[in-house]
């Protein structure tokens, strides 16, 4: 086989394996509100970043709807929920958080608001 054959189909299978909805990514989400005022997320920080497993979490966020987050692993299991850490200000939102002796690899950070979804991605060492 050649070489891009091999790739597209490891491309392709790692894509059926992958959860989309664990994925879904984008760096500003909007949503509307009942009232038609457009809700978002923006400016999602996550430092340091590679981190030890103790790391700072802040977004703008100017909605009044309730905003949970979880940090899941590269397999898509579940290591923390976040959402009682967060502290909501004015206008943004802020978590410290601490994944208690985490493996090295590649985290995910998943924000939910409304029926929105913003994932942010963070490495532990």
């Amino acid at each position: 086989m050649k070489k891009s054959t091999i790739l597209f189909m490891g491309i392709l299978l790692g894509s059926i394996f992958i959860s989309p909805h664990l994925f879904s990514h984008s760096y500003l989400l909007l949503d509307e509100d009942p009232a038609g005022v457009e809700q978002a997320i923006s400016e999602v920080k996550v430092f340091p970043n590679p981190s030890d497993g103790r790391f700072k979490l802040t977004f703008e966020y100017a909605g009044n709807e309730n905003v949970k987050a979880k940090v899941f692993d590269i397999t898509g299991k579940q290591v923390k929920d976040i959402s009682e850490d967060l502290v909501k200000s004015e206008r943004s939102v802020t978590a410290s958080v601490d994944l208690e002796s985490p493996s090295s690899g590649i985290y995910f950070i998943r924000i939910e608001y409304g029926k929105s979804i913003l994932t942010k991605k963070i490495i532990v060492r």
